[in-house]
């Protein structure tokens, strides 16, 4: 079987996004806060893989990483009249990575580090990183993100996972920011653990509401919380 989801026809998911940008000078004061929300946040590949875990243990799916590179998912076998070009990962037995990752620096990107990722343009049409990945920020120094969550197992409850990050303009130049997206570590799953050097995937994506001017030794703490309804 395989799982076909045209990019005009994405399922919407019922988990929407918030985002917060705190502008912090070099003494530590506050210089300015931008605060957003997105209610259809997702990329194609996070409806696309959410729907292709389902239809286990004879599907397979294609999706694209972060600089385009197609990645063919298949289970439990490579289908016998597949020829395409793409990388060929196990699938279902794969995972998500944002915090701690294993492998990132060797990981083939402009950026080692999955989590929040800048960009000089904003994003337009289908939700996906690689068309823009050209404008991808990197002249900056980017921390490791982290991870906060807010889980309660009562239904009718909102959870809420935030991932937050800090990036500092280190150029000695002003930079625009247009936008920005959540990026993952993807990895295959083998009988060892996590598989080798992970590719990078998009997961969601936000476009500013206006351009964010950004000077030179000038932090950025960009904070972008999922909440989900149980």
């Amino acid at each position: 079987m395989s799982v076909n989801i045209s990019r005009d026809r994405r399922p919407r998911i019922p988990i929407t996004t918030t985002y917060k940008i705190t502008v912090i000078n070099p003494d530590g004061s506050i210089a300015q806060v931008i605060e957003g929300k997105n209610d259809d946040p997702f990329a194609w590949n996070f409806p696309w893989l959410f729907y292709g875990s389902m239809f286990a243990p004879s599907q397979s799916s294609n999706i694209l990483d972060v600089s385009g590179t197609a990645l063919f998912l298949y289970t439990p076998d490579v289908p016998q009249d597949y020829i395409g070009p793409a990388v060929a990962i196990p699938y279902p037995a794969a995972a998500l990575c944002l915090v701690n990752c294993p492998g990132t620096p060797n990981a083939p990107y402009k950026l080692k580090l999955p989590g929040i990722w800048l960009f000089s343009t904003p994003f337009s049409g289908p939700a996906q990183v690689y068309p823009i990945y050209s404008s991808l920020i990197t002249s900056v120094t980017y921390s490791p993100p982290s991870v906060g969550e807010n889980i309660i197992g009562n239904v009718g409850t909102t959870n809420t996972i935030t991932l937050s990050q800090t990036i500092i303009n280190s150029s000695g130049s002003t930079i625009t920011v247009s936008s920005f997206a959540v990026v993952a570590a993807f990895y295959p799953v083998t009988s060892s653990g996590l598989a080798g050097t992970p590719y990078f995937i998009d997961i969601a994506y936000y476009n500013l509401p206006t351009p964010l001017t950004w000077s030179p030794g000038i932090a950025l703490n960009v904070q972008v919380t999922f909440q989900v309804p149980t």
